[in-house]
């Protein structure tokens, strides 16, 4: 059985290292899939947090979620929501990713998840740290597409359902 571009990415996020949780769901109506990444930290001085609603929090236990927007660049027109996601993603229509694309945008996503999980404590630990965001940077991730190599004879085929 081939691997599908949902397949894919489920197995892969269990591969990732990241202490955290991560979830993968399908809009089937959109074409689209939506990746979740939630970040945990211990606040131990218990310091209030403002977050984004501009909510106050002094919890023990601070939670942080921001998300992924994977679309089908041929029905779905991500400008009404991409402030809405850590970033968006296109894929090809039925023809999915390549494998390429899929081993980048893993490789890269290691990358962010650790960099989130270093700057999330850097926040929580230093009083002049005034705001935390996960980053995503397309240039970095371009340089690890093109470094991969020839993987894009085989398709990530988007899941028929």
């Amino acid at each position: 059985m081939k691997k599908n571009l949902l397949s894919f990415i489920g197995k892969n996020l269990e591969k990732l290292d990241f202490d955290g949780n991560l979830e993968v769901s399908w809009q089937k109506e959109q074409h689209t899939f939506t990746l979740d990444l939630t970040f945990y930290a211990e606040n131990k001085a218990q310091e209030v947090i403002l977050d984004m609603k501009e909510v106050e929090s002094d919890e023990p236990i601070i939670t942080f979620v921001d998300s992924i927007l994977l679309y089908d660049r041929t029905k779905f027109d991500p400008k009404k929501v991409q402030n809405d996601y850590l970033v968006c993603l296109p894929f090809e229509g039925k023809k999915g990713w390549t494998l390429a694309q899929g081993k980048a945008f893993f490789t890269y996503l290691q990358i962010v998840l650790d960099n989130g999980e270093s700057d999330l404590l850097d926040f929580l630990n230093n009083e002049d740290a005034d705001v935390f965001e996960l980053e995503w940077s397309n240039e970095e991730y371009e340089k690890i597409l093109n470094n991969i190599g020839n993987e894009n004879e085989y398709r990530l085929l988007y899941p028929k359902y």
